[in-house]
């Protein structure tokens, strides 16, 4: 039996503002937008490879509760985006007000981690790997 990951799925207050930046931040591309559960609007994104970035509306009267946009807590952490150049990419976060959770990081073997804050405090890890 096979299995792969199809999909991250996103919550947000204002869909269409957070697919707007990961459109200018990461390069994704809208795929679609359409109602998929009754009173919300999903809209797929395309992040140039086979996982697929999902980001719904809530629907009147939902939970506003959000997620406290640190590491090491328990549940859906973060997810992470690849990068050829994190020292470029931190600096233009920085240079546009997004939050550093935590600074570029050498993991070993050359590989290099950071943390960021995207929209609706979800936590975003970008990773370059070594070579």
């Amino acid at each position: 039996m096979h299995h792969a990951i199809n999909h991250v799925h996103l919550r947000s207050n204002d869909a269409e503002s957070a697919a707007s930046w990961y459109t200018e931040h990461f390069g994704a591309k809208m795929i679609g937008s359409r109602e998929v559960m009754p009173g919300t609007i999903t809209i797929t994104m395309d992040t140039g490879n086979p996982v697929r970035l999902n980001i719904s509306s809530q629907r009147a009267g939902e939970s506003q509760e959000k997620a406290v946009p640190e590491i090491n807590r328990l549940g859906l952490e973060h997810y992470g985006f690849e990068t050829n150049d994190i020292a470029a990419d931190i600096a233009h976060f920085e240079n546009v007000g997004v939050r550093v959770v935590m600074p570029i990081t050498d993991v070993g073997s050359g590989s290099k981690i950071a943390y960021i804050e995207g929209p609706d405090q979800v936590v975003i890890e970008l990773v370059q790997p070594g070579s």
